[in-house]
């Protein structure tokens, strides 16, 4: 066929098209970039497919095709191509293997680095974070390269006991692994008291393809309809997404009540060193005035950000972390005049919603049906001198009513006697954030240590997919956003009564059920990854 006869590219029903069942190239990971690079460019080349009977079999473009899919798209531009099986089959393999036959020349991080200057977003490209960073990185910045820890020790690579499937009953509570929309969709309605969940934050966090975007819609009507009248959903999300989450539950027909802020200080700014960056565009050599020291939870990026985020190997995706950088000096003026200036603050805190399901009559009508629609005010004070409060730590004083009138601007015109108003003993009424740390690495691994041993090393992983740069020469628990139990459980407490039942879509490593197994409650936990599954079977165990 020669190209003038090559028919036009035509939009196409999804569901018209059948992949092609033998298709060699495992294409899974490479799903979530290739939806971003579709949401923000479109389809830059269509869909190859052929006439298969009555249908369309794709010949190329498998993975723009689950992408599409993803997204929830309905049409998909397609070319269809008059080709027998035979040819069908020799397109599709050179299709895929003409690609990897051509190399990047050593230009493409100064075209990297360029872009990166004009403030362009090189996210939907199909680099990593780290990736980029690498590419990124000025030369003014030399790193001693310590020995490569290996970051591709996941739960991916080891053989998981749980399969896909599997329903493990543990204890009061229930462990499924499987896609959290086709279990929730078997469970009857008005069934949930509450749905305390930590799901994707849809940044693309580590190249991994569950994490492409946020629950949808979709997951927010299933959680409306599984939950009982009044009862309440708290989902986390990260500070760039958290309006994603939101819209999406509002729409589904929960009422916004709040926004809670887990606040825990140790995220590291992902920063781009704007004069060090300015010296690189007019190609100026800036000069060695030190040298500091890194320390394992101070760690900068090559190009003196404190991100954490080190040195990529592109060729085989490990990460080099330096013990040292040099400490340079502005050499053009331009850079001097932006010394001192970045791209990013720290991450402090992670954002979650405080949604609830539409009340049935009023708040006493529907707590006395149904056992939900209040919060545990009491149950969730915090105590005076707690440092989960992180503003001020002595008790106040109590104070009388002609105080409080002299304070706020009242007293002449009030008709009352003076009254006191004590605090109470219980403590602080709960705000809508709560200081605690990350989990420590012996929370973490508590009653993993039967597990297989994921990688020589691995990394603490912040929710923004920032590295903190503490090596674990040890790793069990590999799962790299555990949330700490105490945040988990106020959160379980404060909607859920005890022996009701939380879900949680999203267990992940399963601090949500562990939070329910000691709060008195039941928990529903639902988790794709039959590895993370192993993990939480194996924590939960730990608690006995």
């Amino acid at each position: 066929m020669n190209r003038q006869s090559e028919p036009a590219a035509e939009w196409l029903e999804v569901g018209d098209l059948t992949p092609w069942a033998d298709n060699p190239r495992v294409n899974d990971h490479a799903v979530g970039q290739v939806a971003k690079s579709i949401e923000r460019f479109g389809f830059a080349a269509p869909i190859v497919a052929r006439r298969d009977g009555d249908g369309l079999e794709v010949v190329a473009g498998h993975t723009r095709l689950k992408a599409a899919r993803q997204l929830g798209l309905d049409r998909v531009p397609v070319r269809v191509l008059d080709l027998d099986p035979a040819d069908a089959r020799l397109l599709a393999l050179a299709d895929n293997r003409l690609g990897e036959l051509a190399d990047w020349s050593d230009d493409l991080g100064d075209l990297m680095q360029r872009l990166d200057d004009e403030g362009l977003d090189l996210e939907g490209l199909g680099w990593s974070d780290e990736e980029l960073a690498a590419l990124l990185a000025p030369e003014a910045i030399e790193a001693e390269p310590e020995p490569e820890p290996d970051l591709d020790g996941t739960p991916d690579e080891v053989p998981a006991v749980t399969q896909p499937g599997d329903v493990v009953e543990l204890g009061r509570h229930v462990l499924h692994c499987g896609d959290c929309l086709e279990v929730m969709r078997a469970m009857p309605d008005n069934s949930i008291d509450s749905v305390v969940t930590d799901p994707p934050y849809g940044i693309g966090f580590m190249g991994k393809n569950w994490d492409c975007s946020v629950p949808g819609e979709d997951f927010a009507r299933e959680a409306l309809r599984v939950l009982k009248p009044g009862g309440h959903l708290i989902a986390f999300a990260a500070t760039r997404t958290v309006h994603r989450l939101a819209v999406a539950v509002e729409d589904a027909g929960f009422e916004l009540r709040d926004q809670i802020a887990w606040v825990q200080w140790q995220g590291f700014p992902k920063s781009h060193n704007v004069s060090i960056a300015i010296d690189a565009m007019h190609g100026a050599e800036r000069e060695v005035i030190g040298r500091q020291k890194l320390t394992g939870t101070a760690r900068r990026g090559v190009d003196g950000s404190s991100h954490g985020a080190a040195r990529t190997n592109a060729a085989d995706h490990k990460e080099r972390l330096p013990t040292t950088i040099n400490l340079t000096a502005p050499a053009t003026e331009d850079a001097q005049k932006w010394e001192g200036w970045g791209t990013a603050l720290k991450p402090a805190y992670e954002p979650a919603i405080l949604a609830r399901k539409p009340l049935e009559g009023t708040v006493a009508a529907n707590v006395l049906k149904w056992g939900t629609g209040a919060i545990n005010v009491d149950g969730c004070r915090i105590a005076y001198g707690d440092p989960a409060w992180p503003g001020p730590g002595d008790r106040p004083p109590a104070v009388t009513q002609g105080a409080t009138d002299r304070i706020y601007g009242g007293g002449a015109g009030l008709r009352h006697e003076p009254t006191s108003f004590d605090v109470s003993d219980l403590g602080r009424w709960p705000a809508n954030l709560y200081h605690c740390p990350k989990p420590s690495r012996g929370e973490r691994e508590a009653g993993c240590e039967d597990l297989p041993t994921t990688g020589g090393g691995a990394y603490e992983f912040g929710q923004d997919g920032s590295l903190d740069g503490r090596a674990q020469p040890m790793v069990k628990n590999a799962h790299p956003t555990v949330k700490p139990s105490r945040i988990m459980r106020w959160l379980v407490r404060m909607v859920t009564p005890p022996g009701a039942t939380v879900l949680e879509p999203f267990a992940g490593s399963g601090t949500t059920l562990l939070a329910a197994q000691v709060e008195g409650a039941k928990c529903i936990a639902i988790e794709s990854e039959p590895a993370y599954c192993d993990i939480i079977r194996a924590r939960w165990s730990g608690l006995e």
